[in-house]
């Protein structure tokens, strides 16, 4: 809703400054190069962390890490489900003081494994997000590299909330990922 509204007073600001010196607008604006229209281009950079070799491999270790993280929580869970089967077959034959035992014993195992699977999302949270990192400074570096040598002057991030369509011409993300996979293999 800002955005609209920071839209709309923009271009009530703009039309109104052409509405009241329409000559004078013209004459004050800066003349536009034909050659700096090609001086802006767009990388996704999603697109390169998903599609480098290396963000290709630091998914599959991620997933590898969820798989086995995953597989250590249903086991936990698979025997404290047995231990509370057990618990419910021979409640009538327990005394209450063995009976309440085996019920806070459960009780820990279960705050145990809230507790373990929260930490394995905080782990593998933490991963990504060092990753993810790591592999964004570099497609910095590139990008800022391919800037230099075809001498533009702005490189915008693409995604669907930021820019709906650009020429294709202007995209490098392809470019980006083949230089990233060639300087770190």
């Amino acid at each position: 809703m800002q955005r609209f509204a920071r839209f709309t007073l923009i271009t009530a600001l703009t039309s109104g400054l052409t509405a009241i010196a329409p000559g004078q607008a013209s004459a004050a604006a800066p003349s536009v190069d034909a050659t700096a229209v090609n001086r802006v281009a767009v990388v996704d950079v999603q697109r390169c962390l998903l599609e480098t070799k290396e963000g290709k491999k630091a998914k599959a270790d991620l997933e590898k890490s969820m798989v086995r993280s995953q597989a250590r929580i249903e086991k936990k869970a698979t025997d404290l489900q047995k231990r509370l089967g057990d618990l419910q077959a021979k409640a009538s034959m327990l005394s209450e003081v063995e009976l309440r035992k085996r019920q806070e014993d459960l009780m820990r195992g279960q705050a145990e494994l809230e507790q373990l699977s929260m930490e394995m999302q905080e782990t593998i949270a933490e991963k990504e997000a060092l990753l993810t990192e790591k592999i964004y400074k570099n497609v910095s570096t590139i990008v800022a590299q391919i800037a230099i040598e075809e001498k533009l002057q702005a490189v915008l991030v693409r995604s669907e909330m930021t820019i709906i369509y650009v020429d294709p011409k202007l995209d490098l993300t392809n470019r980006v990922i083949v230089r990233y996979d060639k300087e770190h293999p």
